[in-house]
């Protein structure tokens, strides 16, 4: 099955459905070697939620509806982004660190994608270049600080090659079903789904800065009115006497 494209040559469907096909199932073959006891810890557990795989699969719709001329300069905008993001992101955490909650939710990286993807998707396609080779250099840095903080095996060597292929099979085989899909109905959907993106990083990320946190805090220490010589320790020299005198 091919579909024209606007760039007037044609895509075919295949490639888009054997990828994802073909990715989702040594996804769920690798989930279903695991011993139960381990799934915790599976490399992919935290890119497969929601925080995380909906920014990306509009990225995809986002890269696949690009014209074809704009393609190659936003693929490189978006590889700068993700590489400025693992070389600055402890200057993302400072900069997002006062912001109350923050630091307890991934520093809202999983909001701030969301936002970063949804607002170039939600405009027509004439338009949307303009927007969206800016926003891709943050997107990408976002994203990669996420594929970081989202580690929960503790820094093991199979994670981050595991969580980058995970998430370029994601984006990849994403963009090529949006650039096979050129109806009417498939530009519509994406445009809805970008205003899910966009209502989701600003609820996400409002929940998140509303939300009150339940810390454990240690009670005070009370207050010392003892005083003298030996003030806070003459209860311990009494017993030390007493015990002296009894020998």
């Amino acid at each position: 099955m091919r579909i024209a494209s606007p760039s007037g040559g044609s895509l075919p469907l295949w490639p888009g459905l054997v990828l994802a096909i073909g990715g989702g199932a040594v996804i769920l073959l690798s989930f279903l070697l695991k011993s139960p006891g381990d799934y915790v810890d599976w490399p992919l557990a935290s890119v497969l939620t929601a925080e995380r795989l909906l920014p990306l699969l509009g990225l995809g719709i986002l890269i696949g509806q690009l014209p074809r001329k704009v393609l190659a300069s936003a693929i490189v905008l978006l590889l700068a982004g993700v590489a400025l993001g693992f070389v600055f992101r402890e200057k993302f955490y400072e900069l997002m660190a006062p912001v109350p909650g923050a630091a307890a939710n991934m520093f809202l990286a999983g909001p701030i994608a969301c936002l970063l993807i949804g607002l170039p998707l939600v405009l027509s396609r004439s338009i949307r270049p303009w927007l969206a080779l800016p926003l891709l250099v943050p997107a990408g840095a976002v994203l990669a600080i996420a594929g970081l903080l989202g580690d929960v095996t503790l820094h093991a060597r199979s994670y981050l090659p595991s969580a980058l292929a995970a998430e370029i099979w994601i984006v990849t085989g994403m963009a090529l079903l949006a650039a096979a899909l050129q109806q009417a109905w498939a530009m519509i959907g994406a445009r809805i789904f970008a205003s899910w993106l966009i209502a989701i990083g600003f609820l996400y990320g409002g929940a998140h800065l509303a939300a009150k946190q339940n810390g454990l805090v240690p009670p005070p220490f009370p207050a010392v009115v003892e005083t003298g010589e030996f003030a806070g320790f003459e209860t311990v020299l009494e017993q030390l006497d007493r015990a002296g005198e009894a020998k």
